[in-house]
């Protein structure tokens, strides 16, 4: 099948980003079906952590009135944002039904339906004021340029739809563009595998699997292959730059000789980066920017032509650099791949170039793990 050849009924959102005039058109569409939030003076946040404060002090600044702020988080319970004491979810039921709830989450198709069931008119991803008014609202950096990235590469998403080596892949293509254009967490609703990780019917294993866990936070993904793999599996190396995080990692694993937690992040070579030290998924590498410094390595480095059979990354930005880093294991041993894509905007179309490029037989797949901007992950299989 090539690109062309793909029908627009398959791939709707393609052939709307093929005709797109420009992102400012692309904005100015989305200002016009979303008036409610093109110069809002009144909204309700829900979700109170890190961007749900940074919304509250956008608001702030800007003289929006914050109507509540809601979080079914009990660690948050007691927490106000800009005055704005946080409440449970159900506390927003008193509201006007035609005031704007803006999800301050990376996760919001379960949210939106939630408000839905509640009655509410508009309820919009924080990502859909970033991309409509990212001066006002500027963007977090998993969404920042989405539109200029879609307009000025809409050649390379066509051909990234004709790579795929499913119909499935190009469904969730097309879901994710959608999501990206429209700000409509439901287009994700029939595309998405909850289970992070496992994509139904994708991934075959082997008993003697050796991992390779990049961003292995506290062990939670190095526990979901161990339980796919029901205990069989050669070996596991984690790889965790986070100090804090690591601590856990290793107590987690430490009756097990079998896991090899590496306290350093994945990169395309042995150095020091700075680090954004939040000890939560949401930390990153930098070669400039940074709380901490921390070592990072790469792939070929540790291995030095040892096996490796599957490789996952979710590394906060930082994919690109530790694939070439692998480039000889890749090139070597075909590991299978899962690799998170959408860290940035390029990252959709960049990623499975360069894994492309790397090895030239890989199969590719996308799948998205959750309902919202995070958890796209592209599936390279040999």
């Amino acid at each position: 099948m090539s690109a062309s050849s793909i029908a627009a009924a398959e791939m709707p959102w393609l052939t709307r980003l093929a005709a797109a005039a420009s992102a400012d058109a692309l904005r100015r569409n989305l200002r016009a079906q979303h008036p409610e939030l093109a110069a809002p003076r009144r909204l309700a946040i829900l979700g109170a952590s890190d961007e749900g404060r940074r919304l509250a002090g956008l608001c702030e600044a800007q003289g929006i009135e914050i109507a509540a702020v809601a979080d079914d988080n009990p660690a948050l319970e007691g927490a106000a944002l800009e005055g704005v004491p946080v409440r449970k979810v159900e506390a927003l039921a008193p509201l006007a039904r035609d005031v704007p709830v803006v999800i301050a989450s990376h996760r919001t198709l379960k949210a939106t339906r939630r408000l839905e069931a509640m009655g509410f008119a508009h309820a919009a991803p924080f990502a859909l004021l970033q991309t409509m008014d990212p001066e006002r609202f500027p963007p977090h950096p998993f969404c920042a340029g989405w539109l200029e990235d879609l307009v000025e590469n809409r050649r390379a998403y066509a051909a990234l739809a004709d790579a795929l080596a499913d119909d499935f892949s190009r469904r969730v293509l097309d879901a994710v563009l959608g999501y990206r254009m429209s700000g409509d967490p439901l287009l994700l609703e029939p595309v998405v595998e909850w289970e992070l990780y496992g994509p139904a019917g994708l991934i075959d294993y082997g008993s003697d699997e050796v991992y390779l866990d990049g961003g292995s936070y506290d062990g939670d993904s190095i526990r979901l292959f161990i339980a796919r793999v029901g205990g069989r599996y050669e070996r596991i190396l984690g790889f965790e730059p986070d100090p804090a995080t690591f601590a856990r990692l290793a107590a987690n694993f430490r009756g097990e000789p079998r896991v090899e937690p590496h306290p350093a992040g994945l990169w395309s070579r042995s150095t020091t980066l700075r680090f954004d030290g939040a000890a939560s998924r949401a930390s990153g590498l930098s070669e400039r920017q940074g709380t901490i410094e921390v070592p990072v390595t790469s792939i070929d480095a540790v291995l030095d032509g040892a096996r490796a059979t599957y490789i996952k990354m979710n590394i906060e930005g930082a994919e690109q650099e530790a694939l070439r880093g692998a480039a000889r294991t890749i090139a070597r041993w075909r590991p299978k791949l899962a690799i998170s894509a959408y860290h940035r905007a390029a990252d959709l179309r960049e990623i499975p170039a360069l894994v492309r490029r790397l090895e030239p037989s890989y199969r590719l797949y996308l799948r998205q793990h959750d309902g919202g901007l995070i958890e796209t992950v592209l599936y390279a299989l040999p």
